[in-house]
């Protein structure tokens, strides 16, 4: 353990528990059969036989999968700080991992698919047009999913070829078929976590935060290690070939691996969409730019071409891809959809939900087109959300999917918050039962209302346990305290705000006659610091804190939290730089917000407020749809306010604790409003006007920053919950 220092060794014991706790709820619950004979595990049939008590199994399996999920966020808090090494985090994972490869496959019957379509091959039948049901009575089929029986595999050649083989090398034994499909696995994703570390690394990431974001994940331990699902194969080629291709003397390696990969499962053909796209691009004109785009998609088709040469399968899995009959997912958002309007029309059902499969498709590939050609994402993001959108509204939507692109996107994004990314994956984890739809039958069959509420108390107790338990919230308060009790701090967030620099210090001044300080806090990357810098030296009101790359935690917000640390008055008007906000109102909202003894909110929802001029009609409508989710969310701490979303307020720094701050994006006043429900607060009404200068901050990424900043303060904030606060201190973006 001298690799692993004393601040993991909390997470590994933890994480250790809980896989072991899952493996037992899930062999208990019917992952293994009932066994006699004192082995490990035994291989189950259709119908389910639990050893013990479903009710109980259950809640020992759903325990374990939180505390798993505990122990993911923990490591991912123990590991921030820096001073964690790849190896400690191997080490984690490994520990993390053995009970998972000890036991029977949990969460889906999928392997023994792959052992019974491997002996189908084996035995020469065509598996692109033939079930396994061809088998026979064979006894391989007895363990499987019967809704593969009759279907054809629609996976490519190479993994057609490997179950093949592992099946002849096993003999057939169902246990050592299993344990190998297993090691297949295990061996991608050390393949998969040297690409993700080298990903991470060359886009200029934390590749420990990655590694924790990517493998540590228990999508991937429950699904890709205890599953022995294909996509660990396909993930290592696909994140093996975009990590080539990301070097000018690897695109066409990179462009073979992802090719490679498609022979495995077919989503990772768009790696190689995503790596030839952008090597077109660079070229100084479009006949070089066709020629880029040409070569590259004749190297995919050859090399696909010979894997289904060598391995003998040809071609015949593509129309078995085009061709299958869609299993019916509980878990596809085409198929609820569809549903639903099939429900409220009357309309045939099979004919709607052929409609809603081809439409999320569709959708799909419209959105990845867009996120190709519009060339202002990273291709690993781009690709990473090309396949997570696939992943989504694919007809036979599945947890393990999701896989296919949060490998990249931890890759991607190591180091920020990522609240979105550990919210989906988190919750994906509790979508599954041990061993597949089957046993809900049987849980509902053999037990009363009563039970099943029982059992969701139980599982409630070990979700919302007391506060401390495993909060993160350990750091002391810190209240400013020796402020200057006759001065306006203004506080002034920047990014790229150049042209509106001097205009707002200009109001500012002509505004505020008592002594006045204006704060810029700058993100920028253009010439605003240069120009707050030329303007300080002929005003001594104005400061510059100008923040580099890799200290700009928390967007924005974070800025107003930095400023808020910094400036010398006892009261701190935060205003936007773009001029939407009337510098004219900041004595108003200082004197407002020491009569209430806390908080000034410059309101546009209060009589004599108004943001018609500044916001568009559908700007207008968002902005009063996310208050009202907001309000409704935090009905005690917010729902007093009209205008939680403002960025123009101001505020008695004394009584503020900084400790409590953790934002991300822009909505800093939600940050300050739901962790300080003590402070009294006072709306005063305000005209918000249009942009002159500059371009607006909004985007699709800042929506996304918005609902991840807005679960993790639900959940932060809420008392008896003991997870998941994501720190933004101490992330560094790159």
């Amino acid at each position: 353990m001298a690799i692993l220092p004393p601040v993991l060794r909390g997470s590994l014991w933890l994480g250790l528990l809980a896989t072991t706790t899952v493996v037992i709820g899930g062999v208990l619950a019917g992952a293994a059969a009932p066994s006699d004979g004192g082995r490990l595990w035994s291989v189950p049939t259709i119908p389910v036989r639990p050893s013990a008590d479903l009710l109980l199994a259950l809640i020992l399996f759903y325990g374990g999968l939180i505390l798993l999920v505990r122990a993911w966020l923990k490591l991912r808090r123990d590991a921030r700080d820096g001073g964690v090494s790849v190896a400690a985090i191997a080490v984690v994972i490994v520990v993390w991992s053995l009970p998972l490869l000890a036991g029977p496959p949990i969460g889906s019957r999928d392997v023994y698919a792959y052992a019974a379509q491997g002996r189908l091959a084996e035995e020469g039948y065509d598996v692109y047009q033939e079930g396994p049901a061809a088998l026979g009575d064979d006894p391989v089929l007895d363990a499987m999913d019967p809704l593969y029986l009759d279907a054809p595999v629609v996976y490519g050649p190479v993994f057609v070829a490997m179950s093949s083989l592992v099946t002849s090398q096993t003999g057939g034994e169902l246990v050592s078929t299993v344990l190998a499909f297993r090691a297949l696995a295990v061996l991608g994703l050390i393949v998969a976590a040297v690409g993700v570390w080298d990903l991470a690394r060359g886009l200029g990431r934390d590749p420990v935060d990655a590694l924790v974001l990517s493998i540590a994940n228990p999508l991937v331990l429950l699904h890709l290690v205890s599953g022995a699902h294909n996509e660990a194969l396909m993930l290592a080629f696909l994140i093996g070939g975009v990590a080539l291709g990301r070097r000018s003397w690897g695109r066409f390696p990179g462009i073979a691996l992802c090719a490679f990969a498609a022979s495995i499962k077919m989503p990772a053909i768009l790696g190689v969409a995503f790596l030839a796209w952008p090597w077109a691009m660079e070229a100084p004109n479009w006949t070089r730019r066709l020629f880029r785009v040409a070569a590259s998609g004749v190297e995919a088709f050859i090399v696909i071409a010979l894997a289904g040469r060598l391995t003998g399968w040809g071609w015949g899995w593509v129309d078995a891809i085009t061709g299958a009959k869609p299993v019916d997912a509980y878990l596809s958002i085409t198929r609820v959809l569809g549903g639903a309007v099939q429900l409220a029309t009357g309309l045939d059902a099979v004919a709607v939900l052929t409609v809603a499969r081809m439409a999320g498709l569709l959708l799909a590939g419209a959105v990845t087109a867009w996120l190709l050609f519009r060339g202002r994402e990273s291709a690993v993001t781009a690709l990473a959300l090309s396949l997570l959108l696939f992943a989504v509204l694919h007809p036979t939507t599945q947890p393990w999917y999701l896989t296919w692109g949060l490998m990249l996107w931890a890759a991607a994004s190591a180091g920020n918050p990522n609240r979105v990314f550990l919210a989906v994956t988190g919750s994906a984890a509790f979508v599954v039962l041990p061993v597949g739809p089957q046993l809900g039958l049987v849980l509902l069959e053999n037990n009363g209302v009563l039970s099943l509420l029982l059992a969701a108390a139980g599982l409630a107790l070990l979700t919302f346990s007391p506060g401390g338990v495993l909060d993160t919230a350990d750091e002391r308060p810190r209240r400013r305290q020796l402020l200057d009790t006759g001065l306006v701090s203004v506080v002034v967030p920047t990014r790229n705000e150049a042209a509106n620099v001097e205009p707002l210090v200009d109001r500012v001044l002509a505004s505020v006659d008592g002594p006045v300080e204006i704060l810029f806090v700058d993100d920028s990357d253009d010439d605003t610091p240069a120009v707050v810098e030329a303007l300080a030296t002929r005003c001594p009101n104005v400061r510059l804190l100008h923040r580099s790359a890799e200290q700009r935690w928390g967007g924005l917000s974070g800025a107003v939290v930095d400023g808020m640390e910094v400036v010398n008055g006892q009261v701190a008007v935060v205003i936007d730089g773009d001029l939407q906000h009337p510098p004219e109102e900041i004595p108003a909202l200082a004197a407002a917000a020491l009569r209430s003894g806390g908080l000034a909110i410059a309101s546009r929802r209060v009589p004599g407020g108004s943001d018609t001029n500044g916001l568009s009609a559908t700007r207008r409508w968002l902005s009063m749809a996310a208050t009202r989710l907001v309000r409704t969310a935090f009905p005690r701490r917010i729902g007093r306010v009209t205008d939680p979303l403002s960025g123009f307020f101001a505020v008695r720094l004394d009584l503020v604790d900084q400790s409590r701050l953790h934002p991300d994006g822009f909505k800093i006043l939600l940050e300050l409003l739901a962790t300080h429900p003590e402070l009294p607060s006072v709306e005063v009404p305000y005209q918000f006007s249009g942009r002159e200068h500059g371009a607006s901050k909004a985007s699709v990424t800042q929506a996304s920053r918005f609902l991840g900043h807005f679960i993790d303060l639900r959940l932060r904030t809420s008392r008896p919950w003991a997870g998941a606060v994501s720190s933004q201190r101490v992330y560094r973006s790159a």
